[in-house]
């Protein structure tokens, strides 16, 4: 698990799409989200995201998606994971590889700070 704070919210041009971005101790995560799904968050609240193979974990969470590792390469001396959440994306930077291979089914939980 990852906990994190919400560094910034983007609109997309996506209509009703928008792009979280949060910093965590070791990791950065994007996640683009559709506002009828789960409401923006406050700038500077808390976020909690968990990568996981198992689908009871992630629906401890206010959301839960499931989707598949497109990539997981090294850019620099930051490792950069690309999850699709069936077309919806999640990157995640970091300093130390996850352990993570393309093709992966993963689900993905977060708990966004009311």
């Amino acid at each position: 698990m990852f906990e994190c704070n919400v560094s910034e919210i983007t609109p997309l041009r996506i209509p009703r799409v928008y792009r979280v971005k949060s910093i965590c101790s070791d990791v950065d995560f994007e996640i683009e989200l559709h506002e009828e799904v789960i409401e923006a968050p406050k700038v500077n609240s808390k976020v909690i995201f968990e990568i996981t193979s198992s689908r009871d974990n992630c629906l401890k969470h206010n959301f839960c998606a499931h989707g598949y590792v497109v990539s997981n390469i090294q850019l620099g001396d930051v490792y950069r994971t690309i999850i699709s959440l069936h077309g919806f994306l999640v990157v995640v930077k970091s300093k130390q590889r996850l352990e993570l291979n393309e093709m992966d089914h993963v689900y993905l939980g977060a708990s966004f700070a009311t």
